[in-house]
């Protein structure tokens, strides 16, 4: 009879370890999403903005709004929506400003 509780104790501390463990994956994946969700909504929202401004004419006249308070990676992400001019006029402005050399690598790339 003590064999048989012992082997239960052991099988329930083994299956409560796997449980941890599943826990603790799926709080990392929870907290990844919900990091991911905070910083993209917004850049996405701010994204089609620009390009619904941009299509109405209306705001100021550089291609990308608060342009110097993007990061790299979400100046990147609006280089697609920029028509050949556009991203002439923000190349030009990286120039003579930030110089950033992977930004100003990917607007080249964008000319084509």
């Amino acid at each position: 009879m003590t064999e048989l509780i012992r082997r239960g104790r052991q099988q329930t501390d083994d299956l409560l370890v796997d449980l941890e463990r599943t826990l603790g994956r799926g709080r990392e994946q929870l907290d990844e999403a919900t990091r991911r969700a905070k910083t993209a909504a917004p850049d996405r929202l701010i994204r089609h903005a620009d390009r619904a401004r941009r299509t109405i004419g209306v705001g100021p006249a550089f291609p990308i709004l608060a342009y110097d308070e993007l990061t790299v990676a979400q100046v990147q992400r609006r280089l697609s929506h920029l028509s050949d001019p556009e991203l002439r006029t923000v190349r030009d402005y990286e120039r003579r400003n930030a110089k950033r050399k992977s930004l100003l690598r990917a607007i080249e790339k964008a000319l084509g």
